[in-house]
């Protein structure tokens, strides 16, 4: 049935996995560079809810977390698709270090915010 909606057939996007995170890690010093498979499930993670991210992210160590918040940010700054505001995940990585206890140091987080002027990174809206 053509122009009719249809709840089951509703395309669900995927928990993220950590072995692709961590690729996108590795391409955080230029988002702009990845091929366009790779820029196209990164931006369709971003409609993904913080808690689905979790398992992923315990799979990861500080410097590939930090790696990957860099690379959401750069890339919100760089790439047509990436605007996500208080859903960019670079605040789910710093929301997720914050609570396990490894808190940030502030030179880093000084440096994500001098990249960005997304007003919600690192933690997110401050009043929730």
């Amino acid at each position: 049935m053509i122009g009719q909606w249809d709840p089951s057939q509703t395309a669900s996007v995927n928990t993220p996995d950590s072995d692709f995170l961590l690729q996108l890690a590795d391409l955080s010093a230029a988002p702009e560079h990845s091929d366009e498979i790779t820029r196209q499930r990164a931006a369709q993670y971003i409609k993904t809810p913080e808690n689905d991210w979790q398992e992923a992210f315990g799979k990861m160590n500080n410097e590939a977390l930090i790696q990957l918040a860099f690379f959401y940010v750069r890339a919100e700054v760089t790439l047509s698709g990436f605007e996500a505001g208080a859903k960019n995940p670079a605040i789910w990585v710093f929301r997720y270090l914050r609570n396990s206890g490894r808190k940030p140091a502030k030179d880093i987080v000084k440096a994500l915010k001098a990249e960005t002027d997304n007003r919600f990174i690192p933690y997110g809206n401050a009043l929730l």
